[in-house]
């Protein structure tokens, strides 16, 4: 097990340089691109990211990120971009744990269900849904939340959630499902292949012979079955939050670590953009690192296997 874990730590300061040099290197070639003047003669920009990339690992073991331009209304100062990220990493995160949770809650339930009754028009009607939900991008399933909230206002004359802004109330919630829609739609199509793969196997035949009523089947056979499955999906849930995180965060009025690195790109700040896009890979890299663990001890195969 220690072993395992330092090889995907030192794979996780591998891919962490990467972001770094990546973000140096983008930054640099739109530089070049969007400049006006026939004169500039900047470095290349590979050599410019890789010593950019040095110094900023430099700074990055004495806590210093370097520094970003912050917009309050019409005034605009420097601050640190760890005194950013400390601001906006936590609104974030508590986003991303609520959609993963609420995804988890209701997705997996409703891929058992369809597994179960998967010989129903419902199961069907329920898997066309879920298609919808992973094919909807997150700023159009934003607009309808919002259009919806202000259609409801409209016909009945007060507010449900409010449609942008942050706070920790009900702000939260458009956000939140916004983020969910396609963790709980992936969720429930995994849960659907991987529960109606399981419920055929001839051990789930035996136990239902037995007499045993469909619900202890599938709570005592079926879900320690699906147990790593499920987890990799978490997983990959967790990517497509990720992903739409700067989209939703931004079109919502959601003062987080995506919108920052977006103000940060459209900025040309690109010790903002490397400070964001490591936080964010590194939070995709550590729960991934947390799970293949946790695999280990779901499916000690995996551990016999050297995997």
């Amino acid at each position: 097990m220690t072993r395992f874990v330092l090889r995907r730590l030192a794979f996780i300061i591998g891919v962490s340089l990467a972001i770094i040099f990546f973000a140096f290197f983008g930054m640099r070639m739109a530089r070049n691109s969007t400049s006006p003047a026939p004169s500039y003669n900047p470095a290349p920009a590979a050599q410019y990211a890789w010593t950019a990339t040095g110094d900023y690992v430099s700074g990055l073991f004495r806590g210093d990120l370097g520094t970003m331009t912050v917009r309050r209304g019409r005034a605009s100062r420097q601050v640190p971009v760890m005194e950013t990220l400390a601001d906006t990493f936590p609104k974030s995160i508590v986003l991303l744990v609520l959609a993963l949770v609420v995804a988890a809650l209701i997705g997996i339930p409703v891929g058992v269900f369809a597994a179960v009754h998967r010989r129903s028009p419902l199961s069907l009607g329920t898997m066309t849904l879920t298609l919808l939900g992973i094919s909807l991008p997150s700023f159009f399933v934003a607009a309808l939340f919002q259009i919806a909230e202000i259609y409801w206002y409209r016909q009945f004359g007060f507010q449900l959630v409010p449609v942008g802004g942050f706070g920790w109330d009900a702000h939260l919630v458009i956000p939140t499902l916004v983020l969910a829609a396609r963790p709980l739609a992936h969720l429930a199509r995994i849960s659907y292949m991987t529960f109606s793969e399981i419920l055929d196997q001839d051990y789930i035949r035996t136990a239902q012979a037995k007499g045993l009523y469909d619900s202890t089947v599938v709570r005592g056979h079926a879900y320690p079955n699906a147990a790593v499955p499920i987890l990799t999906a978490l997983g990959v849930s967790l990517r497509f939050s990720l992903g739409s995180l700067p989209v939703v965060e931004y079109f919502l009025g959601w003062p987080g670590v995506g919108a920052a690195l977006l103000d940060a790109i459209r900025g040309g700040q690109a010790d903002g953009v490397a400070g964001m896009a490591l936080a964010l890979g590194l939070t995709f890299m550590l729960v991934n690192l947390v799970l293949d663990v946790l695999y280990r001890y779901v499916d000690p195969r995996l551990k016999q296997l050297g995997i």
